[in-house]
């Protein structure tokens, strides 16, 4: 068992549903209710730290997901992969409150 604890970069609260998503040093983003205090979804880990996020807002109500990767320097200068931006269509489940 890997218990390796990895700080959070990015939180982004959802527009809509009392949820929000966190972005950590380890590459995840996991959607958490806040109500219950409990993870609704971790998405794919990606290749490298996750920098920041943001849901969108509007008309679509929360139903996209920008997730920006950027190696945040957390093990000093090495090569990394580069940074990118992805933005990813969330569903219901995955960011409604299950009360």
């Amino acid at each position: 068992v890997d218990d390796t604890v990895y700080p959070v970069n990015a939180v982004a609260f959802h527009p809509t549903q009392g949820t929000f998503a966190t972005g950590g040093c380890d590459g995840t983003v996991v959607v958490w209710d806040a109500r219950l205090k409990k993870r609704l979804v971790a998405l794919p880990r990606l290749a490298t730290s996750v920098s920041a996020l943001a849901f969108s807002k509007g008309e679509d109500g929360g139903s996209l997901l920008a997730v920006a990767q950027s190696y945040t320097f957390e093990e000093g200068e090495k090569d990394h992969p580069e940074d990118q931006i992805f933005v990813r269509p969330m569903f219901e489940h995955e960011v409604k409150s299950k009360k």
